[in-house]
């Protein structure tokens, strides 16, 4: 019973937690203009103040004073950092490094043209 007790203890300790997939950092007001402008030309989701880009290993929520990464792992939401700057680039090459875009598609532009 002493060594369950202990086991116990050990996986307490050591698992890992529900939010290691996130990373969250204060912006300034210039640094939220230019991940902005960068953020919107994947199409994100825009609610309110919040724009929120949705990737295949996580979604990028920014604010009007924070940059937030909500991935499933720690070492995802590192890589969504650091490939955020490649968004300046073609749309072409953003798959190269994990990053996509999604088409947004306008109902009543789908009714018109038949498809």
């Amino acid at each position: 019973m002493d060594e369950e007790g202990s086991s116990f203890w050990l996986i307490r300790i050591f698992k890992p937690k529900k939010n290691d997939g996130i990373l969250e950092q204060k912006i300034t007001e210039d640094a939220y203009e230019d991940l902005k402008a960068l953020l919107i030309r994947a199409k994100p989701e825009v609610e309110n103040d919040k724009i929120i880009l949705k990737l295949p290993h996580g979604d990028v929520i920014l604010t009007k004073d924070r940059l937030r990464i909500v991935a499933k792992s720690r070492e995802d939401a590192e890589k969504i950092l650091r490939n955020l700057h490649y968004y300046s680039m073609p749309p072409g090459l953003w798959p190269a490094y994990g990053l996509s875009y999604s088409i947004k598609r306008n109902p009543a532009i789908l009714k018109k043209s038949g498809a």
